[in-house]
């Protein structure tokens, strides 16, 4: 691909119980991505167990082998592998909801611990309260790639505009989401929110969720996404488990923001948006 391309997988994976066998397949989709083309290969929130608290605390143990299949197969291929998110220890009994990012050397390039923690009962439900479990990070960053910078939020991170906007100050250009938006809050605001976003940021937005299964207790929605900096959904993978490839053209983000320069616009001299330690 030119300098300003890039293949993207999406991988939609189907979470059971059966966290080695979650495991397992997760490695055999970066097989199928990469065959498919792929230079980056990005998974879901919590890949490799279903997202119930229960499941998240055994499938715990396996987090280090989980991270280690995935690292390994960005050094097989030489691809970025945006691993979804795993829970990590925290303090006392509970975890951080962490997204690593794995380099073509295998070396962690970056991680993001989920900032904002679901403790809601939204219409249609289930309730959740995620902070029983996770503990929330308190970080924003983002990392370099051969073509672009880029970042990592998860989940409901997604909902909170500040976040985008402190990113479009940083330049990046494709913003990663690993999420598992339930059957009720995604029909109701998933592609809603991936595409507002894609616009507020004026870049990417790949939102990778899991497969829908009737037989988890917690059942997500699917429909993976891409949307473009203009807002248009480049694709949605539909419910079923599946691997997605899309060709991206990073030039798009030039464009669009020549054409219409928000960044510019901002009235900075009447309000403004700072992480803490800028300020």
């Amino acid at each position: 691909m030119g300098a300003h391309h890039v293949s993207i997988g999406i991988c939609q994976n189907r979470q059971t119980y059966d966290f080695e066998r979650n495991i397992r397949n997760a490695a055999s989709m970066v097989d199928e991505a990469v065959a498919m083309g792929a230079e980056a290969v990005a998974f879901t929130e919590m890949f490799f167990t279903p997202y119930e608290p229960r499941a998240i605390r055994s499938a715990a143990r396996h987090t280090p082998e989980a991270l280690d299949a995935l690292k390994s197969k960005s050094i097989q291929y030489r691809v970025h592998i945006i691993a979804g998110s795993v829970p990590w220890p925290g303090p006392g009994d509970r975890f951080f909801n962490r997204a690593c990012v794995f380099g073509p050397d295998g070396t962690e390039i970056y991680h993001h611990d989920k900032i904002h923690l679901f403790d809601c009962t939204p219409p249609g439900g289930p309730s959740v309260r995620e902070s029983e479990t996770i503990v929330p990070g308190n970080s924003l960053g983002h990392f370099e790639t051969p073509w672009c910078s880029a970042s990592v939020i998860v989940c409901y991170d997604l909902r909170f505009t500040p976040l985008t906007q402190l990113l479009a100050d940083r330049g990046v250009r494709c913003l990663f989401v690993p999420a598992a938006f339930s059957h009720a809050t995604g029909k109701a605001h998933w592609e809603m929110l991936v595409r507002m976003r894609s616009i507020e940021l004026q870049a990417f937005v790949v939102g990778v969720q899991p497969a829908d299964n009737p037989d988890l207790r917690y059942v997500p929605w699917g429909h993976s996404l891409i949307a473009s900096p203009w807002g248009e959904v480049l694709i949605d993978a539909g419910v079923d488990e599946c691997v997605k490839v899309v060709t991206i053209d990073l030039g798009e983000v030039d464009g669009i923001r020549a054409r219409f320069p928000l960044l510019d616009h901002r009235r900075k001299d009447l309000y403004g948006t700072c992480w803490r330690e800028e300020a």
